[in-house]
This record gives C-alpha cells, sequence and structure tokens, in this order.
C-alpha cells in the first residue's frame, strides 16, 4: 500500500525542489546582471579574454605571427 503511492510522493517532490531551485537561480542572476560592479564573465566580448575568439577561424585569431626556423639537437654519443 505504501509502496504504490512513493513514486508519484519521490517524483512530485523532486519537480518541486528543481522548480524552487529554478526560481532561485533566476533571481541570482537577474541581480547579478543589475549590479555595475560584478566582474565580468570571460566569454563577454569585454571580459578577460575578449569573449569567445576560439569560435573564429585560426586565420582571423592570430594577429601576429612569427616563423621560427628549427634546427635539429646535436647528440653527443661519446
Amino acid at each position: 500500500m505504501i509502496d504504490e503511492g512513493i513514486v508519484p510522493f519521490l517524483s512530485l517532490s523532486t519537480l518541486l525542489a528543481v522548480a524552487v531551485l529554478a526560481l532561485v537561480s533566476k533571481e541570482r542572476t537577474k541581480d547579478r546582471m543589475r549590479d555595475p560592479n560584478a566582474p565580468v564573465s570571460t566569454l563577454a566580448v569585454d571580459g578577460k579574454f575578449g569573449g569567445v575568439a576560439f569560435l573564429r577561424p585560426l586565420n582571423e585569431r592570430l594577429r601576429v605571427v612569427r616563423r621560427v626556423e628549427l634546427v635539429p639537437l646535436q647528440r653527443d654519443d661519446a
């Protein structure tokens, strides 16, 4: 008798917990968006890494390309 009611109870309580967590997270996000002193995301264009630069093609990301000559190492097999 108890087993028949536990699955709906657990599913509804889980659904309620997720809904409450989503609403709390939404309010925290809105509060942070309103705060001008909040740290900027690293994915933002004005962030630490200049946005999502990794999504641009490689030739657009590279500003300066240096050519480096590779010289093989000499080994002393003495």
